[in-house]
């Protein structure tokens, strides 16, 4: 048991001080550079984020304009069948029976009963 008042020191070579800093600077995730691959995939990746976000927009405003004229053709369908409506009313009015004899008795002509034919 004898112990030494002298102190132990150990010392490092070259090679092992040289080893550790690069172990430092490989590990310090500032100083990574980034490779061909990850530069490529990060590229790739907003190429398509932009393509996406375009399409998107495009996709919206396409929809939108379908749906602007869906909506004018609609309300073209509404007035016309508005008209359509009017019209029939009015066929209706004009081919009357009390209207037809009216205008008959207008111009001399008498209904001969005889003459009419009933279906059932």
């Amino acid at each position: 048991m004898t112990d030494s008042s002298a102190r132990n020191y150990e010392v490092e070579s070259d090679r092992e001080v040289e080893f550790t800093l690069e172990r430092q600077r490989a590990y310090n995730p500032r100083n990574v550079r980034w490779t061909v691959f990850e530069r490529l995939l990060v590229i790739l990746g907003s190429v398509i984020a932009i393509a996406m976000m375009t399409f998107l927009v495009s996709s919206s405003i396409t929809a939108t304009s379908a749906q602007q004229e869906l909506s004018s053709i609609q309300q073209s369908i509404t007035k016309n069948e508005n008209t359509v409506t009017g019209l029939r009313q009015d066929i209706g009015e004009l081919t009357s029976t009390t209207r037809l004899n009216k205008i008959a008795r207008k111009k001399g002509l008498t209904l001969i009963e005889k003459n009419i034919r009933t279906i059932h």
